[in-house]
């Protein structure tokens, strides 16, 4: 073969060589889909979020999936309010990976205890629904930076003049045991279900008839049974 027929054959070959090489690299590529529960009640999770090799994608009604992960490795993060940090090791190759993840609260078996109690103690006559709400409006508290950032301490918090936020806690209803209703409301909230839609308060407006009452002032939000949710004037 003359000289410079070889070096043409040897140019061709060299390109083959190099696209075989970029597409087995493209096609070694991954997708993870995975589900998140909570490791408890197993509820599928309204919300959070999934990070691997780079790339965030919000949980949706307890999913999520992430494409065109390089082949490899990878550590798998799972983070949700109210919940600690889930990691895991996740091996990617070509095609999809099933995952499923469990968290747990970032909550003590005994504050989850006195929350229960506490939505008892003020929503037991309600709905299932009201009952979830009441729940999630704690937790909006806790996350929110007028409020103190543990569960225990908005459950607990006293104003200025020595009264608590919850009358339950003054009043000793907080210290009846929680029904299962309550109990499931509160994995619930947990989990992300929110009816109260943000509230960080609520009130029965029919045992505060007296409209220059300071939860009048509020923002209103939604009215769910007997209780009206509001978000604080101060939020």
């Amino acid at each position: 073969m003359k000289p410079k027929y070889l070096l043409f054959s040897s140019a061709i070959l060299l390109m083959l060589l190099l696209t075989g090489c970029s597409s087995s690299g493209v096609s070694q590529n991954g997708t993870i889909v995975g589900t998140v529960v909570d490791n408890t009640s197993g509820l599928a999770f309204w919300s959070g979020q999934a990070t691997i090799a780079g790339k965030t994608v919000q949980i949706s009604s307890g999913q999520f999936e992430i494409t065109n992960i390089p082949a490899g490795t990878h550590m798998l993060t799972v983070t949700k309010a109210h919940y600690q940090d889930k990691s895991i090791q996740v091996h990617v190759s070509n095609g999809r990976i099933m995952v499923e993840v469990k968290m747990e609260p970032s909550y003590s078996a005994a504050h989850l205890d006195l929350f229960a109690r506490l939505v008892q103690a003020e929503s037991g006559g309600e709905s299932y629904e009201g009952q979830v709400a009441v729940a999630a409006s704690v937790l909006n508290r806790v996350r929110h930076h007028n409020y103190p950032n543990t569960l225990y301490g908005v459950i607990m918090q006293r104003d200025n003049r020595g009264y608590a936020q919850y009358s339950p806690i003054d009043n000793g209803a907080i210290n009846t045991p929680a029904g299962q209703n309550a109990k499931d409301a509160v994995r619930d909230a947990l989990a992300g279900w929110d009816p109260s839609q943000g509230a960080t308060g609520f009130f029965a407006p029919n045992k505060v008839p007296n409209k220059n009452n300071w939860v009048w002032q509020q923002v209103p939000i939604v009215q769910i049974g007997n209780h009206l949710f509001f978000r604080a004037q101060i939020d």
